[in-house]
């Protein structure tokens, strides 16, 4: 499936000037600028890779539609005439798997097991856009410049990995990078800031942020120990952190970055073993032993009972429908401790916050 998709205030950039030729000979169009999620993701269009090969969400194909006179406020721009067609994904983003994850109480481990695998990937695209070289836009390297667990697509349903949302994507020699200590760095420490966030969301529903924040600050895990190595000696870019980039650039290492192999160590090893995850079977909640393809087949159904639940809550349609998991969602404020001092406090009550939700 597709999806057309406008982006009327994104970034543009020059076109290939060969393309810009063509449009203007063959269909009248003088446009010398398009979207630069065209620009970033053009190598697509003459990869002899399949599109399963690929780690970044790119349009398919592009329209153009000519602009309109208009009476235009002072602050109001004209809309970009491209129009951009992208795949749909199903499965959502990332975001949309922490924010169910977070109901099944899952531990950082847990959530590190299901994902440092699949996050590889998020490096490697990355690596890919700061040395990629286009011939026809005469461009070489970009920056996504806006990596967050929101523009982190996820494939299919076994929840591998895309980059996506080029709209802040900027080339390497722009001008807004000079002020800048290096881009790529800045995009490396996003996507591992974006992975915290992702561990730290999907695991504090009911624990809240505790555990993630002691084991973050006191480094007593492998990926608390492999952040704070890399951002306090490390420093290595997105394409050092994969062997299969690393050894493809030769070029000299810059002031302030590391080594490049350091790295490798996390982000290559796999967790091994299974996932306790809880399931509802024959009435009652259980912990089953599964391996990460199982997991995220079961979080798909919770990730589509959630966004139906949500919708008939909103809607006023669910009646006493409650999802076996959404009790393990219970208000930070509603316990036995605060129930109690509450009740020895003349004329105080509990408002329900968690109805809010």
């Amino acid at each position: 499936m597709v999806i057309k998709t406008f982006f009327p205030w994104t970034r543009e950039e020059d076109m290939p000037k060969e393309i810009a030729a063509r449009l203007q000979r063959d269909y009248n169009i003088t446009e010398k600028k398009w979207p630069v999620d065209i620009t970033a993701t053009l190598r697509r269009y003459n990869a002899k890779s399949s599109m399963a090969d690929d780690l970044t969400v790119h349009p398919i194909d592009v329209f153009y539609v000519p602009r309109t006179e208009k009476e235009l406020g002072p602050k109001e721009r004209p809309p970009l005439p491209w129009r951009m067609v992208l795949p749909l994904y199903s499965s959502g983003s990332l975001d949309s798997a922490a924010a169910a994850l977070a109901y099944l109480n899952l531990t950082t481990a847990d959530i590190d097991f299901l994902y440092r695998p699949r996050y590889k990937t998020i490096f490697e695209a990355l690596g890919r856009m700061h040395t990629t070289v286009e011939p026809e836009s005469n461009a070489t390297g970009f920056c996504h410049d806006d990596i967050k667990l929101d523009n982190l697509f996820l494939r299919n349903e076994a929840h591998e990995i895309m980059v996506g949302d080029m709209g802040q994507t900027r080339s390497l020699s722009h001008s807004y990078h000079k002020k800048w200590y290096d881009c790529r760095l800045v995009d490396a420490h996003r996507a591992w800031k974006t992975y915290l966030v992702l561990l730290r969301n999907s695991s504090a529903r009911n624990n809240g942020t505790s555990e993630f924040d002691e084991e973050l600050m006191a480094q007593t895990t492998d990926w608390a120990d492999a952040y704070w190595n890399w951002l306090e000696s490390d420093l290595t870019l997105p394409q050092h952190m994969v062997p299969e980039l690393d050894d493809m650039e030769e070029e000299e290492e810059e002031e302030g970055a590391g080594a490049g192999n350091s790295t490798h160590g996390f982000w290559n090893t796999t967790p091994k073993g299974t996932i306790n995850f809880p399931v509802y079977r024959e009435g009652r909640i259980e912990k089953v032993a599964m391996g990460r393809e199982e997991a995220f087949r079961e979080l798909e159904g919770i990730k589509k009972e959630l966004t139906e639940f949500k919708k008939a809550r909103n809607a006023g349609t669910a009646g006493e429908w409650v999802p076996w998991w959404w009790w393990n969602a219970t208000s930070p404020v509603a316990n036995k401790t605060v129930e109690y001092e509450l009740k020895v406090i003349d004329g105080a009550h509990l408002v329900g916050l968690e109805d809010s939700w």
